[in-house]
């Protein structure tokens, strides 16, 4: 999400585009995404690195930003391993740690 943002704005900013759409998708993004982009970003690429997480999982995990275990192993459902409690407590952490920087 926060990387659709930031194209959006950008194509936005740069064309003029003014359409009832585009505004309603900025306003969405806007409201929805819970990290910047650059900061999402730098998130999958931790996730796939420390955790081996397929990107579009990783991509997932960052849009919605679980709060707890059970939020995350769903989330995590689509992987080919299963992840151990410290496994999962990393990458909440890795993921609360968003919200205080």
């Amino acid at each position: 999400m926060a990387e659709a943002l930031r194209i959006l704005e950008e194509k936005v900013s740069n064309s003029g585009i003014n359409e009832e759409i585009v505004n309603n998708t900025l306003d969405y993004l806007r409201k929805f995404s819970k990290v910047n982009p650059d900061k999402a970003k730098e998130l999958v690429s931790e996730l796939m690195k420390r955790f081996g997480l397929a990107r579009l999982t990783a991509i997932q995990v960052v849009n919605v930003l679980p709060q707890t275990a059970e939020e995350l192993r769903i989330l995590l459902g689509s992987e080919k391993r299963e992840f151990t409690d410290k496994d999962i407590e990393d990458m909440l952490n890795l993921l609360r740690n968003v919200n205080q920087s």
